[in-house]
């Protein structure tokens, strides 16, 4: 058993940290007292097992939103057995528990309030990757649409330059019809001059020959007359 006596500097007074105080003293069975100094520190006497007064030590080094436990100077005594529980030493003009009461209320309100701005804060963050999220989806749509165009664009240039072939197909076929036409005309043409030739060519030939024939038969005739006139001659 030992006595502790620790000095507390910081943000420790009218802030609720002495009813703090009070009720961990209390959860370790110590006995002795928690008042608050002049000067702005408080005094804290406590009375048990060595180790429950060295977790005491590290329990009430408060930081939250209204207590701030800067510094705490301590000694450890023998026990003098002077105190029966653990007690708030009252100072005239405290309001004493209320008060205490409602530092801890605060305290848990600004607690509550912090809890909120954290989850707001973290709210926030999550709309903000979200947003940054959507961002990225939008500029990857973006990205496929122009892409998309880009094809589309491509496809249409296919389509005017395949549109173009047809188009000089057409009329390269339209070209040959004409050919072939004409060739078709030339050919009836040349096949109808053929067939008038062939049949000037006959008729002459048919001349030809007739006029051969009577020419072979005149000059039969004459040869004939000849022979006669020989065949007389000689007989004379």
């Amino acid at each position: 058993m030992q006595r502790l006596t620790a000095y507390v500097s910081g943000k420790v007074q009218k802030t609720g940290y002495r009813a703090r105080v009070l009720a961990i003293a209390r959860d370790f069975g110590l006995k002795g007292y928690v008042q608050n100094l002049d000067d702005g520190r408080v005094k804290v006497v406590a009375e048990g097992e060595t180790s429950d007064l060295e977790s005491l030590l590290a329990a009430i080094a408060i930081k939250n939103t209204i207590i701030n436990v800067v510094d705490i100077k301590s000694e450890f005594s023998s026990v003098t057995g002077d105190f029966e529980s653990f007690v708030k030493v009252v100072s005239g003009g405290e309001t004493d528990q209320r008060l205490d009461v409602a530092a801890g209320l605060l305290t848990k309100l600004i607690v509550v309030n912090e809890k909120i701005l954290d989850e707001i804060r973290a709210t926030r963050l999550e709309m903000a990757a979200t947003h940054d999220e959507l961002k990225a989806t939008h500029n990857e749509l973006k990205a496929t649409h122009d892409e998309l165009k880009a094809t589309h664009d491509e496809l249409k240039a296919t389509h005017d330059e395949l549109k173009a072939t047809h188009d000089e197909l057409k009329a390269t076929h339209d070209e040959l019809k004409a050919t072939h036409d004409e060739l078709k005309a030339t050919h009836e043409d040349l096949n109808v001059s053929i067939n008038e030739s062939r049949d000037a060519v006959v008729s002459e030939i048919q001349e030809l020959r007739v006029d051969l024939k009577e020419n072979l038969e005149g000059r039969l005739i004459r040869i004939e007359s000849d022979v006669s006139q020989i065949k007389a001659k000689t007989d004379l």
